[in-house]
């Protein structure tokens, strides 16, 4: 009898390659959700980074203006900060001190300080722009971006602040590519003079 040669052929069966290729695809999706996740949760850190020194610069940056200006002065102007009543609290008006007579002082001569009257400078939030700005001979200066809100406060507002306080609340938010939100929220109470 004659044996016939049996021929053993060596590879994968279409169910075998269907479900290897099945396997690879799940893994590699949720590969790409890991990296993804990574990839969002660094740039939300990166966001939130950025965006708490960028409010706390603009916090700095009024904090040592706003500390030259005054609540109340016993010469004009008498109220030299203004700040719109609540709901509309997201602009600062203030005045500055400058040698007016040219003495190189910045005192008359009955020891009262000047003020500059005729250059007020504002803070105001621009919520189109999402921008805190400063505006001041004409000229405008973008304090911070990424604003949500800005709201300024005084004794009027806030009774629990002191005649020479004012406080800023300051939000700032992003959007991470990944449509996460990054929301920072700063507030800080500023020294005023009040003389």
């Amino acid at each position: 009898m004659r044996q016939e040669a049996v021929k053993k052929e060596y590879g994968f069966t279409l169910i075998e390659t269907l479900l290897s290729v099945v396997i690879f695809v799940v893994l590699s999706l949720l590969m790409a959700q890991f990296f993804i996740q990574a990839i969002d949760a660094w740039q939300s850190s990166t966001y939130d980074t950025e965006l708490r020194s960028s409010a706390r610069n603009a916090i700095a940056l009024m904090s040592n203006e706003l500390y030259c200006a005054t609540r109340t002065s016993t010469v004009l102007p008498s109220a030299n900060l203004t700040i719109p009543d609540v709901p509309n609290n997201h602009n600062i008006t203030f005045y500055l001190p400058q040698d007016i007579d040219g003495n190189g002082l910045v005192l008359n001569a009955t020891g009262s300080t000047e003020w500059d009257m005729a250059h007020p400078v504002q803070y105001q939030y621009v919520a189109a722009d999402k921008e805190l700005q400063r505006v001041a001979n004409s000229t405008t200066t973008i304090l911070c971006r990424d604003v949500a809100d800005v709201e300024f406060e005084d004794n009027t507002i806030n009774p629990a602040l002191y005649n020479d306080e004012l406080r800023v609340l300051l939000t700032l938010q992003r959007m991470t590519p990944f449509h996460r939100n990054v929301t920072i929220n700063l507030r800080s109470i500023i020294k005023l003079r009040n003389r």
